[in-house]
C-alpha cells in the first residue's frame, strides 16, 4: 500500500511538472511572433501589409512602404471616419461617388475565433417577437429548448408553456423537422437591429429557420445542396441585409445563406479549418476581405460583391516549434501538459507531444543517471517501474521519482 501511494504521488508530480516546467521555459525564452495586418487597398488594387517590430513598417507587395497617413488614404474605406477628420477623404473612388450612408449601408465586419465553436452550449434561448411594433426589441418572459420536440419554459416561474410549446413544436414537424436538434444558431441579444429568430439543424441536417411573428411561428426549410454536414453556423446582422450567416461545413468550405431567397452560395476562399483557425471578413462597397489565419499563415482572399475571387495573398512565417527555441524543446521535453487551449472554452487535460525523437535520447540519458544513482544507493531491484516512467516521460519523471525516492517509503 506505501508503495501504491508513492506510484501515485510520483505521477501526480509528474503531472504537475509537465505542466508547469514547459510553461516557465516559455516564459523565460519564448518571443512573440508578431503576425502581419493585412487589408487590401481599392485605391491602389494591390495588398498593403503593416508589420509591427522595433518599428512599425507599412508596405505593399511591392515593397514601396508608406507612412501612416499615406497607408490610411489608401484605406479609405477602413479609415473613413479618420480621413474626413483629417479633410483627406476623396469624393470619388473608381468612379463611384463616395456617399457615407451608402458607404455605411454596405460596411461589415466579422470575426471568427475557434473558441466559438469549442465552447459550452446554454442549452436554452430566447426566442424574440420580430414585428412587435416597438422601436427596440425586448427580452421574453420564457426560453426555449429542444429535445424531442420545441419546449417554452418561463423563467419566473420555471413552468413549461405547453400550449405555446406544441404550437411551435407541431409547425416544425409539419415542416419535416425530425428531432432532436444538433444545433442552434442565432442572436441571443436585444442589441441587434431587428431579429430574424433561429437556424437549426435537425437530426438529418437539415436547416431549418425559426422566429416568432406576432406570437405565432414562422418556420422555413432552406433546400441544401448535395449532403452537406455543418460544423458551425454564426449568424450575423448587417444593415444590407443580404444575407443570414456564414456555415461551415465539416470539409473546410465557408457559405453563406442570402436573405429570404434562402440560396447558399459557396465562398471561394480555400480550406478552413475552424476548430483551430481565425477568420475575419471586412465588406465594403466594392470587396469583401476575407482573412484566414492560423499557426505559421495568413491567407487573404479578396472578393466582389457577387462573390467572385479576385486576388489572393499568402505569407508564411516559422511556427513555434521550428525556431531553435522550439528545437531545444522538442529535445528537452517529450510533452507539455495543460488545462487550457487557446482554441477551446473549455477546461480539460491537453497534451501536445513534442515532434522527432531526440527527446528519447535525454530519457536515456536520464536512465543511465538514475542507475547510477541507484548502485550508490543500493540494488536495482524495486527500480524497474521509475526507470520505466523516466524513459517514457523524461525530465519530468526524472525528477518526481528523486524527490520521492524509494528509501523514504520503505
Amino acid at each position: 500500500m506505501i508503495r501504491i501511494s508513492r506510484y501515485i504521488l510520483v505521477l501526480v508530480t509528474t503531472l504537475a511538472l509537465s505542466a508547469v516546467v514547459p510553461q516557465m521555459w516559455w516564459m523565460a525564452f519564448d518571443t512573440p511572433i508578431r503576425k502581419p495586418i493585412v487589408l487590401y487597398s481599392c485605391v491602389e488594387n494591390d495588398f498593403l501589409i503593416q508589420r509591427t517590430g522595433d518599428k512599425i513598417v507599412r508596405e505593399d507587395t511591392r515593397g514601396n512602404t508608406y507612412t501612416r497617413e499615406e497607408y490610411e488614404e489608401r484605406l479609405p474605406l477602413f479609415f473613413m471616419r479618420q480621413l474626413m477628420i483629417s479633410g483627406t477623404m476623396k469624393d470619388t473612388i473608381n468612379g463611384v461617388a463616395m456617399d457615407v450612408h451608402e458607404i455605411n449601408m454596405n460596411r461589415t465586419f466579422f470575426n471568427y475565433q475557434p473558441t466559438d465553436l469549442n465552447t459550452p452550449d446554454p442549452g436554452l434561448w430566447p426566442l424574440f417577437e420580430s414585428e412587435s411594433g416597438r422601436a427596440n426589441l425586448e427580452m421574453p418572459e420564457d426560453f426555449f429548448r429542444i429535445t424531442w420536440r420545441l419546449e417554452f419554459i418561463n423563467a419566473k416561474g420555471n413552468q413549461i408553456s405547453e400550449e405555446k410549446s406544441r404550437k411551435f413544436s407541431a409547425a416544425l414537424y409539419n415542416r419535416g423537422f425530425e428531432f432532436p436538434a444538433l444545433m442552434v444558431a442565432g442572436i441571443p441579444t436585444t442589441r441587434k437591429s431587428c431579429d430574424e429568430g433561429y437556424f437549426i439543424l435537425d437530426s438529418h441536417h437539415q436547416l431549418f429557420h425559426l422566429k416568432m411573428i406576432k406570437g405565432e411561428p414562422f418556420v422555413k426549410k432552406a433546400e441544401l445542396p448535395g449532403e452537406i454536414r455543418f460544423s458551425h453556423i454564426a449568424c450575423v446582422d448587417f444593415k444590407d441585409k443580404k444575407f443570414y450567416a456564414y456555415l461551415f461545413d465539416n470539409k473546410g468550405d465557408i457559405y453563406i445563406l442570402t436573405q429570404d431567397e434562402y440560396e447558399l452560395v459557396k465562398l471561394p476562399v480555400g480550406n478552413f479549418h475552424p476548430e483551430k483557425e481565425e477568420l475575419r471578413i471586412y465588406g465594403d462597397i466594392f470587396h469583401y476581405n476575407v482573412i484566414i489565419g492560423g499557426n505559421g499563415f495568413v491567407r487573404d482572399v479578396v472578393l466582389d460583391k457577387e462573390y467572385r475571387k479576385i486576388t489572393e495573398f499568402n505569407e508564411t512565417w516559422p511556427v513555434r516549434s521550428e525556431t531553435n527555441i522550439g528545437r531545444w524543446f522538442a529535445g528537452l521535453f517529450p510533452f507539455q501538459l495543460s488545462l487550457s487551449d487557446d482554441n477551446s472554452n473549455y477546461h480539460n487535460f491537453y497534451f501536445s507531444f513534442s515532434k522527432g525523437f531526440i527527446w528519447l535520447i535525454v530519457s536515456v540519458l536520464l536512465v543511465i543517471v538514475q542507475i547510477v544513482l541507484i548502485r550508490k544507493r543500493g540494488k536495482l531491484m524495486g527500480h524497474v517501474v521509475d526507470l520505466a516512467l523516466i524513459l517514457a516521460t523524461g525530465i519530468f519523471g526524472f525528477i518526481a521519482v528523486n524527490i520521492f525516492q524509494n528509501k523514504f517509503f520503505k
